[in-house]
């Protein structure tokens, strides 16, 4: 098949934050391109009303749900881009029923329905163990350990959506961004201005911000997913996975500055922890997990702040023509001012609410 004919895209996930980029990139190609391609959504609930897009509600852990997207109007999809996760915070029982047995019955249903091409979105983290990642690519493997269960389900998730490949005439392939970031971003953009709103975490600094670590604009994500997609029929693409960043490996706390300066907090940290601290702190915020008085991705994300975590993304360049075109100069303040409206659009919602009580 050629990639130059009508396609029916499925991005599972769609109404979620990259899936809605991916979403997006596609009605934009399409609109520019002149082509009639189908592009459908599967997710859980509907947050956008387009009507540029096929929206199915389902959960992708049942079987009949995912059917009903893959092969709508007698049409199976051709490409399924599966970006559907919880967020990092969630229980260990929703990432594992969704990221292991979601995928798992969403591949066999798109094995079954005969679709041509799977895309996964995986996750860098299926290489960090909590110890230093320098420059590191793609023949690293998986974490021994892994740093936290989220990151063990994506790399679950990851295997078995490559050992799908070619064994049933479809081809897959898996993405690993690392620190998303970008309009619609509840994770790390929200994470770093409600720090700021708190003060506190501004004024101390966690280690001397040597570390260097990688993040990912989700508009340049999107790219990479619907590139690979297109290149799937290459055979050092399928069955492959790849490591896609900013290919801008920058100091957490340089990159949370970024943030905090773009709604005009620029005061440094008047306590820095030093590494050595950091590294004991860390050890008992790992033993408060093991017995659950604490969060899982609590010692995950304090870790981060003073771990080295930056990859090489050679080979997403040279096979997917992967190029990062949202730099964080571009990228930050469109992110930061995407955060603040919603916040401002809840806040009236909620004093709406107040008022006809």
């Amino acid at each position: 098949m050629s990639v130059s004919q009508e396609q029916v895209y499925l991005v599972v996930g769609g109404e979620g934050f990259l899936g809605r980029t991916i979403v997006n990139a596609l009605v934009s190609r399409r609109t520019q391109s002149g082509s009639s391609d189908v592009i459908r959504v599967l997710d859980l609930r509907r947050n956008y009303q387009d009507e540029n897009v096929e929206f199915y509600q389902g959960d992708i852990t049942k079987t009949a749900d995912v059917e009903a997207a893959l092969t709508a109007s007698g049409r199976t999809a051709t490409v399924v881009f599966h970006t559907a996760s919880p967020v990092m915070k969630a229980p260990e029982a929703v990432h594992a029923k969704v990221n292991i047995e979601g995928t798992k019955v969403l591949l066999e249903a798109c094995r079954l329905a005969g679709v041509d091409r799977f895309v996964f979105t995986s996750s860098a983290s299926v290489a960090y163990s909590g110890g230093p990642l320098e420059y590191v690519d793609e023949s690293i493997g998986y974490a021994e350990s892994f740093a936290d269960y989220y990151s063990e389900t994506k790399a679950i998730a990851e295997k078995m959506a490559l050992e799908y490949n070619d064994k049933y005439g479809m081809r897959t392939a898996a993405l690993r961004p690392s620190g998303i970031f970008g309009p619609g971003d509840r994770q790390v953009t929200t994470g770093a201005l409600s720090a700021q709103k708190r003060n506190f975490p501004v004024l101390v600094q966690v280690g001397d911000n040597k570390a260097l670590f990688d993040f990912t604009y989700v508009d340049n994500l999107a790219a990479a997913h619907i590139s690979c997609a297109d290149k799937l029929y290459d055979d050092n693409v399928c069955g492959q996975a790849f490591f896609i960043t900013n290919d801008q490996p920058i100091g957490m706390w340089s990159f949370m500055r970024l943030l905090w300066a773009a709604v005009g907090d620029t005061r440094g940290p008047m306590l820095i922890i030093p590494n050595f601290l950091a590294t004991i702190i860390l050890a008992f915020l790992k033993f408060l997990a093991s017995i659950h008085l604490v969060k899982h991705d609590v010692p995950f994300v304090f870790g981060m702040t003073f771990t080295p975590r930056y990859f090489n993304i050679t080979k997403a360049k040279k096979y997917l023509g992967y190029k990062p075109t949202v730099s964080y100069s571009e990228g930050v303040p469109i992110a930061v001012k995407s955060c603040l409206e919603r916040w401002a659009k809840e806040e009236e919602e909620q004093n709406l609410l107040k008022s006809q009580k």
